[in-house]
Formats: structure tokens, C-alpha cells, sequence
């Protein structure tokens, strides 16, 4: 039986199953959890405060930290049962283990420098069996965020090891646990709710990554922390202020704080009352889940030769349903909002989740669909060429791409004054809000009014 492709307001029944017949607010039901409460904290730092000590000494982190902030809010959520997988992603330097560092002091984090999906149960044959257990990462990490530093050499792995830790990756990410069948030691595993969270760093991430994770149904998610080159002032400046040490210190210092306390204000887990949610917010969310399914499908493209010797392409978009990424979008800004100490969603929860929507696909296709947004939907082939530093030729194959995924359509061809006929590709009607001037608002892209008075994105205000 085929599946059916649920509808915007179907994806929002599924967390707002009322409709408009909003009850009055209530309290949240609370479960009684085993925490930690025996950290020495520094002081009670609200969220307010902290984000002013992140904004103070590293004012390009803020988005990446609240992400990873989120996902600790997620813990005190009695119904978040899915794993979630947030990877920071930039260039060298650019500050990701900066964010990591921030979080990995804490009683509720597992930090790692060394990584293989293969640990979450081991089947090492220089270990006896009845000590396996004792190395098993999957128990450690249970109910805990487990910070990986660098997940770069997984993505760089050969292409069917890569396969095979993606495989096990995806699997331990449904939190229900790990069966694995060896030669060495046989049937080993876990079976039950082995919830966890994942917070880690990558260099960027090469496009075959992308296509396998659309082939097995992608578990991970990212956000480019999209650092600034500094000019020769701010590197002066960086060598005679205060070392980064000691900012990164102060940071971790107060997300401690805010973190512990946290948890210590809810001992008890929250039973998120959902009939609080606004309905309008829920929208969003499920738009930007339907557009990121579409966004990061992966296309696979094959050739056939007929009797008579003619060759035909064929090219299949594989698009995942959009229901998990709905429920993970879901629970991130809950947890953002717990985090703020809010059992209620605002639009400073939507503002992570675009972000991340439009960060968890290739990267072409992130800096194209900016692009397009920015430009009140519709993109000239020369608009891709400035906005990619590509070719003719790679501006129309990624525009073409847009097109197969279904988020937008080639329109026309127009022929400029100069060069080849150009194409035109147009923002398909049921991604429009993402062009609307609240989207670009959150997300901080602005717009301005050309000599012809046409609405016109100015491209370096695009943070890529």
C-alpha cells in the first residue's frame, strides 16, 4: 500500500489534535526522574543573562549555543522519545569546539573525542563477552547528550564503512535501543527506550553524505554557525584582549549554572500541555519540516539503452515523509522554550528551527534556496552564478534540482543582453510564506527596493 503525503494541516493535527478548540491553559503533569542536583553551582544565571555572557564574548556563537541548549530541554520533556542529532557545521577555527566545550563540563553530558557508531555495542573480539557490557557506549549515554567533537572522520570514512556506521547510526537513533549479530560474540544489544541526545562538530559536509543519509532516511541535522572573516583590526584586537580561554571559560561557567539549575527547578518531568501551543506556530513548523523533506531528497539518476540503442536517463527524487522531522522541529523548540524557561512557543523557538531547516540539506541547495526566498522568489540563472561563484552550466544543473525536488519551477527562458538564454526558476506556491517579510525577519535576511522598484534581496546580507 503506498503511502500518502500528509498536508500541512494534516502534519499539524498530529501535535494539535483540537484544532481550534483550545481548552483553557493548565498545568504540566510532572514525572518523578533521577537527576543530578550535587553540582556546586556559581550563582543562579537566568537565560537572559546567559545569553548576554555568550553574545558578550562570542556574539557569532549565540544561535549555535541556544541549538545545543535546546537539546538539554529536550531531557525534561516526559513525551520527547526521539534522539535528536544537532552537528555544528563550518570551516577549521571557526569556533564549533568553542560551543562543544561550552556544554561538555556537565553532569547531563557524555563527551567523546574519538567516535564509531560501532561503540554503542561493542562486538570487540580482544574483550570477553561478560565484560563487553562494560564498554558499551549506548547505557552510558542514556538520557544524557553525548558530545562528539569532530564527527568529520565518520563522514570521511570509505564508502561501505561509511554505509555500515550510518546504518547502526540511524538505527540507535529511533531510541529504541541496539540488537547487532556477530560471528565473535553472537546476538548482543538493547531493546527498550535508550533516549539520548547528540551534539556534535564537522567540517562541511561533502554532498555524497547528503545522498546517503536520503537513501536511509536522514537522522542528523545541522547548523552552519556561519562565522565572519575577521579583518587585521579584530585579529589585533583578539591578540591583546582576553584570551579565548578565559571567555570560554566564563561561557561554560554560566551554562553550567543554567543548565543545572534547570534541572533542578523541574526534579519532576514535564508533561508538555500542548493545547498551550499556539496553532499559528505549529504552522511553521510543519512547513519547514514539508519544505526540508523536499529539500535535502535525494535524486538518484540512472540510464537504460533500448533494443534499438537509444539511451534514456531517468531521475527518481526520493523524499522522505516529513512526520519525524516534525516531531524533532517540535521538540527542539520545546526544549528552547524550557530552556527560557517557558512551557509555551514563541517565535524565538521558530527562528532555530528555520535556521536549521535550511541548513540540513547540500549546501548549493541552502545557498540557492536563500537566495531565492531573498528575491521574492525568483531567480535568474545569473543570480545563481553570482550567488554560487559557479558556471552557467552548474547554476542551471542546481536550479534543475529545485525543480525535480518540487520546491520550485522553471518558468521561462530570457535571452540578456549579453551571454546565454538565462532561466528563470520560481518559488513554488506552497513554499511562499518562506518569502514573506516575518520569515526573513527570523532569519535576517533583509530586503531592499532597486531603481526600478522592484523588491530585491542584497546578496551580501545573505548569511550563507
Amino acid at each position: 500500500m503506498e503511502s500518502k503525503i500528509k498536508t500541512l494541516n494534516e502534519l499539524v493535527a498530529q501535535e494539535f489534535p483540537n484544532g481550534n478548540n483550545i481548552p483553557a491553559k493548565s498545568d504540566p503533569v510532572v514525572e518523578k526522574v533521577d537527576i543530578d542536583t550535587t553540582s556546586n553551582l556559581v550563582g543562579k544565571v537566568s537565560y537572559k543573562e546567559w545569553r548576554e555572557i555568550i553574545n558578550k564574548n562570542f556574539p557569532y556563537l549565540v544561535l549555535s549555543a541556544e541549538v545545543s541548549l535546546s537539546l538539554y530541554g529536550q531531557l525534561l520533556i516526559k513525551d520527547v522519545v526521539n534522539p535528536c542529532a544537532v552537528v555544528l557545521v563550518d570551516v577549521p577555527s571557526s569556533g564549533k569546539t568553542i560551543s562543544l566545550n561550552m556544554f561538555s563540563g556537565l553532569s547531563q553530558s557524555y563527551t567523546t573525542d574519538n567516535f564509531t557508531p560501532s561503540s554503542f555495542v561493542s562486538q570487540a573480539a580482544n574483550v570477553k563477552k561478560e565484560k563487553l557490557g562494560e564498554v558499551d557506549l549506548l547505557p552510558r549515554i542514556k538520557d544524557k547528550v553525548l558530545i562528539v567533537r569532530d564527527l568529520a572522520p565518520l563522514f570521511g570514512q570509505r564508502d561501505d564503512d561509511l554505509l555500515r556506521s550510518m546504518g547502526v547510526l540511524t538505527r540507535v537513533m529511533d531510541g529504541e535501543g541496539l540488537q547487532l549479530d556477530a560471528g565473535v560474540h553472537g546476538r548482543r544489544g538493547y531493546v527498550g527506550d535508550y533516549n539520548f541526545m547528540l551534539l556534535a562538530a564537522s567540517t562541511p559536509i561533502p554532498p555524497k553524505i547528503f545522498k546517503l543519509m536520503g537513501n536511509l532516511g536522514s537522522r542528523l541535522f545541522f547548523l552552519s554557525i556561519q562565522s565572519k572573516r575577521k579583518s587585521e583590526t579584530e585579529l589585533i584586537d583578539q591578540l591583546i584582549s582576553s584570551s579565548w580561554k578565559e571567555k570560554q571559560n566564563e561561557c561554560a561557567v554560566a551554562t553550567k549554572s543554567l543548565v543545572q539549575n534547570m534541572f533542578v527547578k523541574y526534579p519532576n518531568r514535564i508533561e508538555w500541555n500542548k493545547n498551550n501551543d499556539q496553532k499559528e506556530t505549529l504552522e511553521i513548523i510543519a512547513r519547514s519540516a514539508t519544505l526540508l523533506a523536499s529539500l535535502r531528497g535525494s535524486i538518484n539518476v540512472w540510464t537504460e539503452h533500448s533494443v534499438d540503442g537509444v539511451e534514456y536517463s531517468y531521475q527518481e527524487p526520493i523524499i522522505e515523509m516529513p512526520d519525524r522531522i516534525n516531531q524533532i522541529f517540535y521538540n527542539i523548540a520545546r526544549g528552547h522554550a524550557v530552556a527560557c524557561d517557558r512551557l509555551e512557543l514563541n517565535m524565538d523557538d521558530i527562528k532555530l528551527i528555520l535556521n536549521i531547516a535550511f541548513d540540513s540539506a547540500p549546501l548549493s541547495r541552502t545557498k540557492i534556496f536563500r537566495l531565492l526566498i531573498g528575491n521574492d522568489g525568483f531567480l535568474t540563472t545569473q543570480k545563481v552564478i553570482e550567488g554560487l561563484n559557479c558556471s552557467d552550466t552548474t547554476a542551471n544543473k542546481e536550479m534543475e534540482i529545485l525543480k525535480i525536488l518540487g520546491i520550485g519551477n522553471i518558468t521561462s527562458e530570457t535571452r540578456s543582453e549579453v551571454g546565454r538564454p538565462q532561466k528563470t526558476l520560481s518559488l513554488k506556491t506552497g513554499f511562499s510564506w518562506f518569502k514573506s517579510d516575518e520569515c526573513l525577519s527570523l532569519i535576517g535576511i533583509e530586503k531592499k527596493v532597486d531603481n526600478e522598484n522592484k523588491i530585491e534581496s542584497d546578496i551580501n546580507e545573505i548569511p550563507f
